[in-house]
């Protein structure tokens, strides 16, 4: 499902240029209908250019409408629109025209429920050489949030240099600056990428440069005394976020070598500011405070790469530290008293990480018809809270291994077993919440086969898991009790050629699980609850002239059961669903695309019976 961009500020493209004919790249009209059980989506894209000699027009526009129907009917309508016009003098100027239009709307009463962002600008670009580009432009906006409309200036400028050889470097680099004076509020935006791409003969070495600060300002409803003290119905919020970002990577490899070796360094830093245009010195509280929030990110990983005709092997280590700071923003003529309860509410956010990964995979070609593969992949994490009155320290590990071996017969079959194990162990550092320190063991064995031919495809799977999972205090905390989850499921999935123009295919699993209360010490388990579900789904596939129909029903059965003594079960509720299924498929001359599916369901529940359609459409023109 494609969603319109974000409508409650101006767009921003951040790493591509806003006045690029690149923007407008695709040709294509898609239409969607989707609903699922009470939410029906409707979306509409466009995307279309049109050049003539030196003048080039592109449009783009994204509708998006969201109906849910509850008690309440609620309508979310959002779109997106962007016209683009552009004159190419010759090969040293351009200029042309930009407009778009940012809405959303929402039927409920909510403090922005409607809001709009129309801009119109006039640019130039001037191209000195074939890969540097300065675009200048300036235009009108018109912004509306809560009632409130806001007319101003928009202006600002784009530097491109596409990638460019100098010395033994490819140097390439986006800037933007941007203005949207809107009185009384002042939206800004500046951005800067900077990529250096240093090849030799056998390392690489890639660095980017990051950097971008943007301001919004957003209204929200004022209350009584707020309102009352300055004379106004809506406040002003505004954001300030700074971001830079540091990334090397080196990769080293010889032509005719095996083995490729890579190291990844990464620096990233987050600042966002949060102040509140008026504030109340009469009734004064913690939430008077304006927020400010700090975050670092470091990352070291490397990666060693084996590869021959038989054996590939990846192994890839990350070890990254992550450092979260939380702090009110102090504000003159307020209670210092209150601003350190303030403190004291923040500093319960503050955190600090650290996290290491390891994986290992790799694939061994035995024979031709032998393939073995085993993956292994193991995590740490530490999460550590300054503050004394958070108890939320803990250390997690995560250790997952998968082996697999397929064996092909002969050209019509094949068979494969799988053995996977999970351990995940959480360990909370102080007692106020080492009642949730747990130990999870997952064990999962599964076969299956594959026969094909040229009339007939099936694969089939079995697969039965166990789930236990063992909490280190229960019998200090009875609402922490150990379980088990077992499972046993039988799969077949067959598509069969009746003639040229008609297959038959059916997909079908049946599934048993169990949940009871587990006993690590005695590895007993006493049953609680067991379920049995049933799915099958036959269909008759037409292929006429690629147009492809199909027609079948779908059944699904759920029998849930308690345990009352032992092993006798009770059945405690039911659930199914019956319905017949139609789908479709149309792909023409690789332009149009159709795809239909859709159920009409009959369900009978323990509860009550219902009738009810799903469905999903999608119409694809490539223009």
């Amino acid at each position: 499902m494609l969603l319109t961009h974000s409508l409650a500020e101006a767009q921003v493209l951040k790493d591509s240029s806003y006045y690029s004919v690149n923007t407008f790249s695709e040709k294509l009209l898609r239409n969607s209908v989707y609903k699922q059980l009470n939410t029906h989506i409707f979306n509409t894209r466009l995307s279309y250019n049109y050049i003539l000699s030196d003048f080039f027009v592109g449009v783009e526009e994204n509708f998006n409408s969201t109906v849910v129907k509850s008690t309440d009917k609620n309508i979310k309508d959002e779109q997106y629109l962007r016209l683009f016009l552009r004159y190419k003098f010759n090969n040293y100027f351009r200029t042309g025209i930009l407009f778009y239009n940012n809405l959303y709307k929402d039927n409920r009463p909510l403090s922005i429920n409607k809001t709009y962002v129309t801009q119109a600008t006039i640019f130039a670009g001037l191209q000195p050489w074939e890969k540097f580009e300065i675009t200048a432009f300036g235009g009108k906006s018109s912004n509306r949030q809560i009632d409130e409309l806001d007319n101003g200036l928009v202006y600002g400028a784009e530097i491109n240099l596409a990638p460019t050889n100098i010395d033994e470097f490819i140097i390439s680099s986006f800037m933007k600056f941007q203005n949207e004076d809107i009185s009384p509020r002042k939206n800004s935006f500046r951005y800067v990428k900077l990529d250096l791409n240093n090849e030799l003969e056998n390392l690489r070495n890639f660095i980017s440069f990051n950097y971008s600060v943007q301001k919004r300002d957003f209204y929200f409803k004022a209350d009584s005394i707020t309102s009352y003290e300055f004379g106004i119905s809506n406040n002003i919020q505004s954001r300030d976020e700074s971001n830079y970002q540091i990334i090397d990577r080196l990769s080293f490899g010889q032509l005719n070598s095996p083995l490729k070796i890579g190291l990844l360094g990464k620096l990233y830093w987050k600042q966002v500011k949060r102040s509140t245009r008026y504030v109340s010195i009469i009734n004064t509280s913690s939430s008077s405070f304006d927020s400010e929030i700090q975050e670092m990110n470091l990352e070291f990983g490397s990666n060693l790469d084996y590869t021959t005709d038989k054996l590939k092997v990846l192994l890839k280590f990350t070890y990254s530290e992550r450092d979260e700071n939380h702090k009110p923003r102090e504000i003159e003529g307020l209670s210092q008293i209150i601003f350190n309860q303030r403190t004291n509410t923040e500093a319960l956010k503050n955190n600090f990480s650290k996290i290491a990964h390891v994986s290992i995979s790799s694939l061994y070609k035995i024979t031709t018809n032998d393939l073995l593969t085993f993956n292994l992949y193991h995590r740490k994490l530490q999460y550590d809270t300054p503050s004394a009155e958070n108890y939320d320290d803990r250390d997690e590990l995560l250790s997952t291994a998968t082996l697999t071996y397929l064996k092909k017969f002969s050209r019509i079959f094949a068979a494969f077993i799988n053995l996977e194990g999970t351990f995940n162990k959480t360990v909370y550092i102080f007692s106020q919440r080492s009642s949730n320190n747990n130990v999870q063991r997952i064990l999962k064995f599964g076969t299956g086969g594959i026969i094909e031919s040229n009339k007939f495809r099936s694969v089939n799977t079995a697969e039965v898991s166990a789930n236990y999972t063992v909490f280190d205090y229960e019998k200090l905390n009875p609402n922490y009790k150990s379980f088990s989850y077992r499972h046993l499921l039988l799969k077949d999935s067959t598509l069969t050629t009746i003639s040229n123009n008609i297959n038959f295919f059916v997909t079908t699993y049946i599934k048993f699980s169990e949940q009871g209360d587990f006993n690590w010490d005695n590895f007993s388990a006493s049953p609680i609850r067991f379920l049995s579900e049933f799915y099958a789904e036959p269909k008759l596939i037409f292929d006429i002239e690629g147009l492809k129909v199909g027609f079948g029903i779908r059944y699904f059965l759920l029998d849930a059961y308690n345990y009352t003594t032992g092993l006798e079960k009770k059945l405690a509720s039911t659930y199914k669903s019956i319905g017949p299924i139609a789908s479709a498929r149309y792909i023409f001359n690789n332009r149009i695309d159709f795809i239909f599916d859709g159920i009409y369901e009959f369900i009978t529940s323990s509860n009550n019976n219902r009738n009810m359609i799903n469905f999903s459409m999608n119409l694809n023109y490539r223009l």
